[in-house]
């Protein structure tokens, strides 16, 4: 899958998490359980953006190598 695509469902998932939260912030149907499940979904889409992150860091640090080998 590429990073792009990655990135878009990532932000998709934030987008539909956002809203959910609001919906139930608006009801009144907060509680402990909840926001510990929000809290899990949030660090899960962290640690997707941070693979992704990494990922595109390794790509262009390829990418560095190959211009430096031209360079030559």
């Amino acid at each position: 899958m590429s990073e792009e695509k990655q990135v878009f469902e990532i932000l998709d998932e934030v987008k539909s998490l956002g809203e959910i939260i609001t919906r139930c912030i608006e009801k009144g149907e907060m509680d402990n359980k909840l926001v510990a499940n929000w809290t899990f979904d949030t660090l899960q889409l962290v640690g997707k953006i941070g693979k992704l992150v990494e990922e595109v860091e390794e790509r262009l640090d390829l990418l560095e190598e190959e211009v430096e080998k031209k360079k030559f």
